[in-house]
C-alpha cells in the first residue's frame, strides 16, 4: 500500500482525521448500505496510482466502494466532479466507436 504524507487533515493511509477541516472538493461522503450510521468522509484522490484503494477513493476504485457503500455524489463538490469523471466517455472508448454510415 502506498504511504501518504501525514498531515493535519489525514494520516499516512489517507484516512481523514476527526475534526479535520477540508474543502468539499477534497472528499466524498459515503455510508454503509443497510445501516443507520451517519455519513463518513473518504479522501478523494485524483491520481489512481496514488490512491490506497481502501482508505481513499479514486475513479478506478469507486465501483468497489459502491458494493458495500452508498456513495453520495451530489453532497460535495468532489463527489459531483467524481460523478462527472465517471460519466465522461474515455478517450479510448471514443476512438473505438464505429463511424455512422452516411445515408
Amino acid at each position: 500500500m502506498r504511504e501518504m504524507k501525514n498531515t493535519k487533515s489525514h494520516d499516512e493511509d489517507g484516512v481523514i482525521k476527526p475534526g479535520a477541516k477540508l474543502s468539499g472538493n477534497d472528499y466524498v461522503l459515503v455510508s454503509l448500505r443497510d445501516s443507520e450510521d451517519p455519513y463518513g468522509r473518504i479522501l478523494l484522490v485524483w491520481t489512481p496510482s496514488r490512491c490506497n484503494h481502501g482508505y481513499t477513493l479514486c475513479v478506478e476504485c469507486v465501483e468497489s466502494w459502491e458494493l458495500d457503500h452508498l456513495v453520495h455524489y451530489d453532497l460535495t463538490g468532489g463527489g459531483r466532479r467524481l460523478r462527472e469523471a465517471l460519466d465522461a466517455p474515455s478517450a479510448d472508448a471514443a476512438d473505438t466507436q464505429p463511424a455512422e454510415a452516411d445515408s
